[in-house]
């Protein structure tokens, strides 16, 4: 790694730096080497980690890359070794881990040698089979995420050549790697364990900052096999953890606290909203008696910069108790056009509502004024002054809000208000 990214590092780790720095450093492709024969390749602190290992028998990749930065990634790794890649390990089957492996299939194809031998769970198969059953709504989804209007999701998914189930033991040209299946961000997830070097290959299970457990737009994550996830791998011991983003952290102490916190922190909070739902709270209740564990929340590696621990609660309660809510009007709701019609002849009209929401909006009560002007818009949808608003109270909700997950949905519906008006 250059001098800049690993001075960065140091003060990520003491909370002194922010991750745009730690980007900006690796930019366009940075090694950092975490053994004699293993590197790290970083292009960004969005896109996936890539992990490459020299063997007699060629490389081992685990991952990647994504289709945005994997030719800057193949870049770094030729310039680091030019033998042919082996074998290929998936930690998951997200994108930005999975799609660089078309320019080593080309590369091989070029050369006239076997392509890489694709090695993950079971589940990656399953998840590139949805993909293609689902990928107009991830196109949506991603584009509307990482606000991207046009966005096209990626379709021909490499697949697998080689599955596991739970442990799979890897050996290649004398190196020895032990896969372990979790689930957490997703259901087909593998860290990789290297007992020679005592490194741990996270995948998303680290990705230095709070867990991704709760985002609304996808399937459902595992906050509780997660923080399992990481006790195994916290069991191991290990001297260097390479995550699936951001800085590989050095030295047994600190990966010991690093895979520690993470476990803590998804464990307080399950273990509060199951004692709640034991208890017949519904979800409301649920989310207003957990009490987030402030403490770990304000590691530099948990902020929740990305995911709300909110949305974990969410993701927890829908994980035990299915979808409703416990609130008997959302069993079976009237439509919003005809619920905001109703109340706005109660109260005097749209306007009503959407003045209401203004006000609302200026005493910082965004989440209330959100429900009214989201009523007075169901209302009255072509009313440019209602719309007006509607952007405000959206524009305001956004910059209330700490994840990029949340900016970004709050986003999206102030520029739809804006379009309106």
């Amino acid at each position: 790694m250059n001098n800049a990214a690993m001075t960065i590092s140091e003060r990520l780790w003491q909370g002194e730096a922010p991750m745009e720095d730690w980007t900006a450093a690796v930019a366009g492709g940075s090694i950092t080497p975490v053994g004699e024969d293993v590197v790290v390749v970083h292009t960004s602190y969005v896109f996936g980690n890539v992990t490459a290992i020299r063997t007699a028998d060629g490389l081992v990749l685990i991952d990647t890359g994504s289709r945005e930065t994997g030719d800057q990634t193949f870049a770094a790794i030729r310039k680091w070794d030019d033998r042919p890649v082996h074998t290929v390990i998936y930690t998951h089957g997200h994108i930005d881990h999975t799609f660089g492996v078309h320019l080593y299939d080309a590369e091989a194809d070029q050369h006239g040698v076997p392509r890489p031998r694709i090695v993950a769970h079971r589940s990656v198969l399953e998840r590139f089979s949805r993909y293609d059953a689902t990928h107009g709504l991830n196109s949506v989804v991603m584009g509307r995420q990482f606000n991207m209007p046009g966005y096209a999701f990626p379709d021909q998914h490499r697949r697998p050549d080689q599955i596991y189930d739970d442990v799979f033991g890897l050996d290649v040209g004398g190196v020895h790697l032990e896969l372990i299946h979790g689930r957490g961000e997703t259901d087909d997830a593998t860290f990789v364990w290297m007992p020679q070097e005592r490194v741990l290959v996270s995948g998303d299970f680290i990705i230095w900052a709070f867990p991704n457990a709760g985002n609304p737009r996808k399937v459902q994550r595992h906050a509780p096999d997660w923080a399992h996830a990481l006790r195994k791998m916290e069991a191991l011991a290990p001297k260097a953890v390479v995550p699936g983003h951001g800085p590989v952290v050095f030295g047994a102490a600190r990966a010991k606290a690093l895979l520690d916190d993470t476990a803590s922190v998804l464990e307080s909070l399950t273990h509060q909203a199951l004692k709640l739902l034991n208890e017949g709270k519904t979800l409301e209740e649920v989310l207003v008696g957990v009490e987030q564990p402030a403490e770990l929340l304000a590691k530099p590696y948990l902020k929740p910069k990305y995911d709300d621990p909110e949305f974990v609660i969410r993701g927890i309660y829908h994980l035990y108790a299915g979808w409703f809510d416990g609130n008997p009007a959302h069993l079976k709701p009237a439509p919003a056009a005809e619920l905001g019609r109703e109340l706005a002849a109660l109260c005097g009209g749209a306007a009503v509502l959407a003045e209401r929401a203004a006000t609302l909006l200026k005493d910082g009560k965004t989440r209330l004024a959100a429900h009214l002007v989201e009523l007075a818009s169901a209302a009255a949808p072509e009313d440019a002054a209602v719309q007006r608003v509607r952007a405000d109270v959206y524009a305001g909700c956004a910059a209330a809000e700490t994840s990029l997950i949340g900016k970004a949905i709050f986003s999206v519906y102030r520029r739809d208000a804006e379009t309106r008006s």
